[in-house]
């Protein structure tokens, strides 16, 4: 291919890339804003049974992952190993959000079996068998490194635009769906946004194209048919990957904590702040960031560039904390708790690419879908734990849907999920961002795997 018809077909990788993350997150944002606040205040199910059902259902998911990982290492589909799930899955995805915000006429015991039912059907389709392939898509549109921070970049962009989007215009298009808050407007808004989202994500299966096998040689890529016992004791031995699960498990957790926000809103600062309008802002200032850290990180690494933004990220709880009610503070926390994030979202993925190449390097074997799904793995459960830690502190606070006014525990229990745990995972972070060392290898680690293929 001359160096026009490359540069043209990348471009369409990237608007491809860019517009299935922003369909993905039109879907997800929602269950990280909306999910837990619906479920207690509309559903009425105890903050108990909530957090016991995000627990299970995630950690269920963590485990679908490490398989569906398997899947896509196996797949000998014409479009490739990934790209074909985002056509085959977009259907089921978008009908499992929609029963996710349905509001079935049983009593609590049978409403809690449905979440329960619902939110894993949501887990698989749309959490696992759309969001792992997009991810690993990163690492199979192309080989080159500095393509590879591009796409990892334009994704995390498009991503945090996508909950931009579905968060702001949330409560005036529900207000017109049968009123804010309602059963109806619910299910309404989030199954058109979920419809809207997995069309864009076929859209993405349609423009991008998996050429790394391409460019690597078809030869040259030591090809292992293998089942999940010996993928997974392949991905195991690489030390690195254990280092990004851990943090992609706390950099769920905190976004996870998160779906506090609208009682936080609510019962903190008496409704003076929108739910919908402080996501919208909290998810602007994440796709501000990514731009923002984009020269930061070419000049200090991915790592580092993301640790100096999750220590904004960390100021901005210390500040919320300190004025808690103060409108002021809660908009201007936002925006250090948002911006700081963007070290991080724009290199995610593009950091577990390196993963990837270090595993072929110590193995001779590529797994990307292993590798990612392992990743997602962590995700999932971090995602779990902070969804339950969540409804766990609503529970221990006692939290009264739909009251007017809380009990005291009740609003220590609300100021700890939106302000303290985000803090004490993001401090986290930051020290398994500073053990993440593999980046400065890069280059002798793409120089021995150069000669390699070249001998073989």
């Amino acid at each position: 291919m001359d160096l026009t018809a490359q540069k043209g077909s990348l471009l369409k990788d990237k608007f491809g890339l860019g517009i299935g993350n922003f369909g993905y997150n039109l879907g997800a944002a929602v269950l990280m804003t909306y999910l837990t606040f619906f479920l207690t205040d509309n559903m009425l199910i105890s903050a108990g049974s909530v957090s016991l059902i995000l627990l299970v259902s995630r950690i269920i998911d963590a485990f679908t992952d490490l398989w569906m990982g398997t899947l896509i290492d196996r797949c000998k589909s014409k479009f490739g190993k990934a790209r074909p799930w985002l056509m085959w899955m977009a259907a089921p995805a978008a009908i499992s959000i929609a029963l996710c915000f349905y509001v079935p006429n049983l009593n609590e015991t049978g409403k809690t079996i449905y979440a329960f039912i619902t939110y894993n059907l949501v887990a698989f389709f749309y959490l696992t068998a759309l969001a792992l392939p997009l991810s690993a898509l990163v690492s199979l549109v192309t080989t080159d490194m500095k393509h590879r921070l591009v796409f990892s970049q334009i994704a995390g962009f498009f991503m945090t635009l996508g909950a931009v989007f579905v968060n702001f215009f949330a409560t005036p298009i529900m207000d017109k769906l049968g009123g804010v808050g309602t059963n109806q407007a619910y299910f309404l808004y989030f199954t058109i946004m979920a419809v809207i989202g997995c069309l864009l994500m076929v859209i993405c299966f349609l423009l991008t194209k998996e050429r790394a096998k391409e460019e690597l040689g078809t030869d040259k890529t030591k090809e292992v048919k293998m089942g999940f016992v010996k993928g997974a004791k392949i991905v195991l031995t690489n030390k690195y990957w254990w280092n990004a699960m851990g943090i992609y498990l706390m950099t769920s957790l905190v976004p996870a904590c998160w779906a506090a926000t609208a009682y936080y809103c609510i019962y903190w600062v008496d409704n003076r702040v929108d739910t919908g309008q402080l996501m919208s802002l909290l998810w602007g200032g994440i796709t501000a960031g990514i731009l923002l850290f984009i020269p930061v990180s070419r000049k200090v690494g991915k790592a580092n560039s993301a640790a100096i933004g999750l220590c904004m990220q960390a100021l901005g709880s210390v500040m919320l904390w300190l004025a808690p009610t103060s409108i002021a503070m809660v908009w201007v926390s936002t925006v250090f708790r948002s911006v700081g994030v963007g070290g991080l979202s724009g290199n995610m993925t593009a950091m577990l690419a390196d993963v990837v190449e270090y595993g072929e390097w110590k193995t001779g074997v590529r797994t990307e879908g292993l590798i990612y799904s392992g990743a997602s793995f962590g995700s999932k459960v971090g995602s779990g734990l902070g969804g339950s830690v969540v409804a766990a502190l609503l529970a221990w606070g006692n939290y009264v849907p739909n009251a007017e006014v809380q009990a005291e525990k009740a609003m220590t229990s609300i100021k700890l999920a939106f302000v303290a745990a985000p803090f004490v995972g993001t401090t986290l972070i930051i020290v398994m961002l500073l053990l993440f060392r593999v980046e400065k290898l890069m280059p002798t680690i793409r120089k021995d795997l150069a000669e390699r293929r070249a001998r073989q």
